[in-house]
Parts: structure tokens; C-alpha cells; sequence
């Protein structure tokens, strides 16, 4: 009997291997995910319902209206918006274990096509190029289930380059509406066509982010801005930051792509630094070596304000 069931331990370590590997495969491709393959990345995705008594162990009100993640996925579904990825951050209590934040992120494959152009190459005389899309949008969808963050949806565009994200919009159905509304699909749905005429606006920009060029005086006020998303405390600003954060870091080159003076090459490899911690700063004596971005929401929010700051000097 023993022998059977190292036999068995055996097989289902091997199956959930395969798993692991097939989502690992599907998320590098960009390739869409079954409900098996999001499970076993965001488990708390699957919740189903809520009951009264777990809403009263929670602390929430009992007007909380619960929002099924997969109620959502169905319905991006069937919109088109497969889920490439997901994952859920680890509870900070035992009893909100299961209820926890998550993160689920939807692409389009209307989008991912390439994309054919007509390219004048002398007076009068044009010639039809396919250009492979390097740029194209997403959804992200963000909920939990323990009161700590509402449901929101947020556009973004994924840059295939370097897996960057630029986020260009966000919008929050948080609880103060879904106490009065509860989920609607009419609204996501209103909500997704709205991103998508925005996120048209949004590809356009940042066409005219790579054919803007920058000064050097307009990439450092560029690249301290940015800082300062990140340093918000009231003592800090554009004119002290540089002696707070190694300003030089943030803009350093770490792909050949992002070389030069181009507004767009100055974006990818600040907001990189930015995100990642690339970069060192001072507190008091001592310096530190700036810490990755882990928060769904922070990760967000300074994607979205430091898109907004390169739009303002896009052409």
C-alpha cells in the first residue's frame, strides 16, 4: 500500500509539473488561459459567493455586494478579452486567507495583428510594409473579497519589447456603487468599449512619442518628475530630488532599444528603473538600493501619472 501511494504522490507531482510548465509556457506567449491554468495561479479568483457569516467574520458591512472574479472573466469572454495572466497577493492575516487581492490581466487578438501600412518612400510613391504590433492594449482587472480594495478595471498598453506596461486609464467600481448598482454587465461593457476608443487615442500618442525628441534639460526634468512619484514626501522636489535619488540611474540604458534622446526610448527605460528599483537613494547617511514595486494598485497608479507626464511632451 505504501509503495502505491509514493506511486500516486509520484504521478500527481508530475501532472502538476506538466501544469506549472504549460501556464508558464502560455503566459510568455501571451496565449489565453483556461479557468484550470488561472485557478491554479489565483485560487481565490474562483470564489463563488460569499455568505452572510463570512461577511460579518470580515468585518464588512452588510451591505457589501460581492463581485465574483468569475463573473468578470466570463464576461470580458465574451467580449473578446482572454486572460494571459493572473496572480493574487499573499494574505497578510490567516483570516482573510482566500479573500485576498488579485490581479488578472486580458489581451485582445484583434490587436495583436500586424499591422499593414503604406510608408512613402519618394515624391508620390508609396510602398505597403507589414509592421509586427510591438504595442497593443490590456485589461486589468483587480478585486478582492476581504473589503480591503474594490473592483476596478484599468487600460494599459503592453510594450512586447520589454514586458513594460503603459497604463492610460483607470476606473474604479467600488463599493459606495455597487452597493446601489451590484455588478452589471451592461456597465463593464460600456466601460470596455470606452477603453478601447481610449486606448486608440492612447496608440496614436504613442506614435507621437517616437517621433518626439528631447533636450538633455527636458529628460532630466523628465526623469525627476518621474522621481518624484515615488519620493511624494512634501519636502521633496524637482529642484532637491537629484541630491535624494541618483537621477542618472533612473535614465541609465538597458537595452539597446531604449537608447538615445527619443521620447519614447526615455519612457520605457525610466519607467523600467522606476518600477524595478534600478536605481540607488539617500536616507539620512545611508544609501539604499529603491525597492521593486510589488503593489497591483501602486504599480498602477505610477504607470498611469508617468504616462500622463509623456503624453504632456509627446508631439
Amino acid at each position: 500500500m505504501p509503495e502505491l501511494n509514493n506511486t500516486q504522490f509520484d504521478l500527481d507531482a508530475r501532472i502538476q509539473k506538466q501544469l506549472h510548465d504549460n501556464v508558464q509556457e502560455k503566459i510568455k506567449n501571451h496565449e489565453p488561459l483556461n479557468d484550470v491554468e488561472i485557478k491554479y495561479l489565483c485560487p481565490v479568483a474562483f470564489k463563488r459567493r460569499m455568505v452572510k457569516s463570512e461577511i460579518a467574520k470580515l468585518g464588512l458591512s452588510k451591505h457589501y455586494s460581492f463581485v465574483p472574479t468569475t463573473k468578470v472573466i466570463d464576461d470580458l469572454r465574451s467580449m473578446g478579452w482572454e486572460c494571459v495572466d493572473a496572480k493574487q497577493v499573499k494574505a497578510r492575516k490567516r483570516s482573510t486567507n482566500g479573500y485576498q487581492k488579485h490581479m488578472l490581466t486580458f489581451e485582445h487578438p484583434d490587436y495583436k495583428v500586424d499591422q499593414v501600412k503604406e510608408v512613402e518612400i519618394a515624391d508620390g510613391v508609396t510602398e505597403t510594409v507589414v509592421e509586427p504590433a510591438t504595442e497593443y492594449p490590456q485589461l486589468l482587472l483587480t478585486n478582492s473579497h476581504d473589503g480591503g480594495n474594490a473592483f476596478t478595471l484599468s487600460a494599459g498598453i503592453f510594450r512586447l519589447i520589454c514586458s513594460n506596461g503603459l497604463v492610460i486609464k483607470s476606473e474604479d467600481y467600488g463599493q459606495s456603487r455597487l452597493v446601489h448598482k451590484g455588478y452589471s454587465f451592461d456597465a463593464v461593457q460600456q466601460l470596455v468599449t470606452d477603453f478601447t476608443a481610449e486606448i486608440d487615442t492612447a496608440l496614436t500618442k504613442v506614435t507621437a512619442m517616437k517621433r518626439t525628441q528631447l533636450t538633455d534639460h527636458q529628460i532630466m526634468q523628465f526623469a525627476k518628475q518621474a522621481a518624484l512619484l515615488r519620493f511624494k514626501a512634501a519636502s521633496y522636489n524637482e529642484d532637491n530630488i537629484a541630491d535624494v535619488v541618483d537621477i542618472d540611474e533612473i535614465l541609465e540604458v538597458t537595452r539597446p532599444e531604449d537608447a538615445g534622446n527619443g521620447l519614447y526610448e526615455v519612457y520605457n527605460r525610466v519607467q523600467e528603473s522606476l518600477i524595478n528599483g534600478n536605481y540607488h537613494y539617500k536616507l539620512g547617511t545611508k544609501h539604499r538600493k529603491g525597492r521593486t514595486i510589488k503593489s497591483f494598485k501602486q504599480n498602477i497608479d505610477v504607470n498611469k501619472k508617468l504616462s500622463e507626464l509623456a503624453f504632456e511632451l509627446a508631439a
